[in-house]
C-alpha cells in the first residue's frame, strides 16, 4: 500500500509538471478594490445606487467578512461611496435568456485603496491584506452513485463556488487534469482524502493551503465533507448539505475563507521585523522598475525596500519585512507581478531570487 500511494503521488506531480500548463486561477488581489453592479441605465440616480452597492462589495472583499457591511460605521461609509470612487465605467454584455439574447448593463467602479484601508481600520475593521491571502488549491470529488469524479472551475457548480470565494476576496486554484486516466486516479485520491498526496504539489502555486471536498448524493440532497490542509496538516473537518450542488460547494468556499482569515489574523499577531536581500530579474525597462517599486511599496508586509545593486536585467533589493522572508514569499499571489524562482539560491548575500512577470 505504501508503494502504491507513493506511485500515485509521483503520478500526480509528474503529470502536472510534464504538461507545463499553469493552474486555472482567479487573482483576487487585482480586483479587491473594484465592484461591479447591474444597472437599468446610465442615469445619475442609478449610478449613485450602484456605487454604494459596488463599495459594499469591496468592503466584503477587503475584510473577507460577509457581515462587515451590517455595522453602523460601515453603513455610513457606504452612503459616502462617491467620496472614495476613483473611476467608473459601464459594460454591456449579451446574455442568453430562454434562448433569446438580452442586453445587460453593468457599472464597474474602482475605489481609492489608501483611503479605504485607513477608514476601515479607523472603524475597527481588519483589512485582510492582499499579501496575506494564500491561494487555496482546490480538489473536489463528487459521487452521484456512479463513482467519484472531479469537479473544477469549468463546471457550472464549480464556477458558483469560485464566485463565492471571489466575493470574499479569496483565490481558488484549480489544478488542471489533462487525461481521463489521470482524472480517474486523482478522483479516487481526493475521495480518500489523502492530504499528504494532494498537498504535495501546492508549493508550485506559492501556497501551502489545500481544500479537499468529497460530496455524495444521499436521497435528494448532496452531503459534503470538507478538509482544509495547512502546510500538509489537516484541520478539523466540517460538513454541509443541500439539495443544490452549487450551494453545497459554496459552503466549502465559505468555510475555507473563514478558516484562512483566522489563520491570517494569527500570523499578523506573530509578525516580527526581519531584513532580507532578494535578487529580482526580468527588469527590461523603466516601466518594469516602476512596476517593481509600486508592488513593493504597496505591499503591507513590506516596511521598506532599498535597491542596492543593478546588473543586466536584475536588481539586488534589501527588504525590511513585517514577518519572516519565507512567509512573505508564500503570500505572493501566483499571478501577481512577482514570482518566486528560488527560495535558497547558492549566491552569497542573496536569500531568494524572484522574477518580474511579463
Amino acid at each position: 500500500m505504501r508503494y502504491a500511494r507513493l506511485f500515485a503521488l509521483l503520478f500526480i506531480v509528474a503529470s502536472l509538471s510534464s504538461f507545463g500548463v499553469p493552474a486555472r486561477a482567479q487573482s483576487a488581489s487585482a480586483s479587491l478594490y473594484a465592484g461591479e453592479v447591474p444597472v437599468a441605465d446610465q442615469s445619475d440616480e442609478q449610478r449613485a445606487i450602484a456605487l454604494k452597492s459596488a463599495l459594499a462589495q469591496v468592503v466584503v472583499k477587503l475584510t473577507g467578512d460577509r457581515n462587515a457591511v451590517n455595522g453602523e460605521a460601515v453603513a455610513k461609509l457606504i452612503e459616502s461611496a462617491d467620496r472614495y470612487v476613483q473611476q467608473y465605467t459601464y459594460r454591456q454584455d449579451v446574455a442568453n435568456v430562454d434562448g433569446q439574447p438580452v442586453l445587460r448593463l453593468s457599472l464597474v467602479a474602482s475605489f481609492d485603496r489608501g483611503a479605504l484601508d485607513r477608514v476601515l481600520r479607523d472603524r475597527g475593521l481588519r483589512v485582510w491584506t492582499p499579501a496575506a491571502r494564500a491561494p487555496v488549491v482546490t480538489w473536489i470529488a463528487v459521487d452521484d452513485g456512479n463513482g467519484p469524479r472531479l469537479i473544477d472551475g469549468a463546471d457550472p457548480a464549480g464556477r458558483a463556488m469560485q464566485l463565492v470565494a471571489e466575493q470574499r476576496g479569496a483565490t481558488l486554484v484549480w489544478p488542471r487534469i489533462e487525461s481521463p486516466d489521470q482524472a480517474q486516479t486523482t478522483a479516487q485520491i481526493v475521495w480518500e482524502g489523502d492530504v499528504m498526496t494532494l498537498s504535495a504539489d501546492a508549493a508550485r502555486y506559492q501556497t501551502d493551503t489545500v481544500l479537499i471536498g468529497q460530496l455524495r448524493r444521499v436521497g435528494d440532497a448532496w452531503s459534503a465533507r470538507w478538509t482544509l490542509a495547512l502546510g500538509g496538516q489537516a484541520q478539523p473537518v466540517w460538513e454541509s448539505r443541500d439539495a443544490d450542488l452549487a450551494t453545497a460547494l459554496s459552503a466549502g468556499a465559505d468555510g475555507a475563507v473563514d478558516r484562512t482569515r483566522g489563520r491570517s489574523a494569527a500570523i499578523t499577531e506573530e509578525r516580527r521585523i526581519t531584513t532580507a536581500r532578494v535578487w529580482v530579474s526580468g527588469l527590461q525597462s523603466a516601466q518594469d522598475y516602476a512596476r517593481l517599486f509600486e508592488t513593493l511599496g504597496g505591499n503591507d508586509l513590506v516596511r521598506e525596500f532599498q535597491p542596492e545593486q543593478a546588473r543586466g536585467d536584475g536588481l539586488l533589493v534589501k527588504l525590511t519585512l513585517n514577518l519572516a522572508l519565507d512567509r512573505w514569499l508564500a503570500y505572493l499571489p501566483p499571478e501577481g507581478v512577482l514570482r518566486v524562482v528560488n527560495t535558497a539560491p547558492p549566491i552569497d548575500g542573496v536569500e531568494a531570487t524572484l522574477a518580474l512577470n511579463p
